[in-house]
């Protein structure tokens, strides 16, 4: 990955090295944000944003940081879960940041791929 890689191409090429071939779209990249400290010291997502597929997301990661004692991560998710969970919230955060789901859906329908602190 550089730097003018898309989202899309970071999907893609995600699924292609854990063998998996959906069809096109069926996949998010999302930027998701969180801390240590949930159970067993696991990491906790807050907030999670699905990147636009000709976003750039390692320039956006560069460009912006998370708050102190946060950090970012990457996660591939089913574009339909990351949609029927923005609808919800959006009901209940009307513009503001949206809360990362707190239940985690299971299988290949996420797939972190970048981590940085």
């Amino acid at each position: 990955a550089t730097p003018r890689s898309t989202a899309r191409q970071l999907v893609r090429e995600a699924l292609e090295r854990y063998g998996l071939a959906p069809e096109e779209g069926d996949f998010v990249l999302c930027d998701v944000v969180g801390r240590a400290g949930g159970p067993a010291g696991a990491w906790q997502a807050e907030h999670l944003r699905p990147v636009g597929d000709a976003e750039r997301p390692l320039v956006l990661q560069d460009v912006w940081k998370p708050k102190a004692g946060c950090s970012r991560r990457f996660e591939i998710r089913r574009r339909h879960e990351v949609e029927r969970l923005c609808e919800g919230e959006d009901t209940e955060t009307a513009g503001g940041p949206r809360p990362a789901s707190p239940r985690s859906p299971g299988g290949a329908s996420r797939v972190p791929i970048v981590t940085s602190g």
